[in-house]
């Protein structure tokens, strides 16, 4: 399997637009289409005006958000108009409370969905809630790209955090396109467990599974340090030049709240390297 079939969500003019080169090259790179949801959202609450200009502010509101819309769509397809990829842009308007649910039943037909950062600087409700319906609601692998990171799909080396955990198997299986074609996979193991199934050879039969799918991989362990584990993964990965971290999205969706795991939320507000989640 490889990446055929990227989407890349924005809502707004301002922002995201690293994501979007992201996506760009990362369709170059691997010869697949992009598909670009331009997004307008209402975050409307008419439960906050008075009966006299509920009618009016809503209104307002919403001409704003199709306007908002609209000025993504010419953005974006100015920019790819400049690229020789397949790609294509649907405009849409949505009420901030109907974003999750059709981002969870339209993104599920792509095979990698590529983001902003959604805890990071400058993110809002809509950033967070985008990342969550793709991962948690469509179920399909993620990668989050910190504002002003390498606009460049990984070709050398990824980093594979591993703690022998299905999570993060999910995620290691997931990313075995990119694994294949870069030249170094490592896999990163922090503190192994003494009582696991893998404690005699930790990381072993991740890296046989890896490289017999044709992946080239190499294996550090390392003691846990002061610093929290999301710490000592970011810092691994910026002192190896890591192009992308792959880590398995510890958490779930509860009563469609969605809940992560410490170290997936620090990564997901902190980290300076693109991230590959995958559940």
């Amino acid at each position: 399997m490889s990446f055929k079939s990227i989407t890349n969500f924005m809502h707004s003019p301002k922002t995201g637009r690293d994501a979007l080169e992201y996506s760009i090259q990362a369709a170059l790179q691997w010869g697949a289409h992009l598909h670009v949801v331009a997004a307008g959202v209402d975050s409307t609450d008419p439960g906050f005006y008075y009966a006299g200009a509920q009618a009016t502010a809503v209104q307002t509101n919403l001409e704003f958000a199709q306007s908002n819309a609209l000025e993504i769509e010419k953005i974006v397809r100015t920019r790819l108009d400049a690229e020789d990829i397949t790609w294509d842009v649907e405009t849409v308007t949505l009420m901030a409370t109907g974003l999750e649910p059709f981002l969870a039943d339209h993104m599920r037909f792509f095979d990698l969905a590529i983001l902003p950062l959604p805890y990071g600087y400058a993110r809002t409700h809509i950033d967070i809630a985008a990342f969550e319906a793709c991962l948690f609601g469509a179920d399909i692998p993620v990668i989050v790209v910190p504002d002003a990171a390498t606009l460049q799909a990984p070709k050398s080396r990824i980093l594979v955090a591993w703690d022998n955990g299905s999570e993060a198997l999910i995620a290691a299986r997931a990313s075995l396109p990119i694994a294949k074609a870069v030249e170094l996979t490592d896999i990163t193991i922090i503190d192994p467990s003494h009582a696991g199934s893998d404690r005699s050879d930790p990381g072993g039969r991740l890296a046989q599974l890896l490289a017999r799918s044709g992946a080239n991989v190499e294996i550090n362990v390392t003691a846990k340090l002061r610093s929290s584990v999301a710490e000592q993964i970011l810092q691994r990965a910026t002192e190896t030049d890591a192009e992308l971290i792959v880590m398995g999205a510890y958490g779930h969706s509860r009563l469609k709240e969605a809940v992560l795991g410490g170290v997936t939320r620090s990564m997901m507000q902190h980290s300076t390297v693109p991230v590959f989640l995958a559940r």
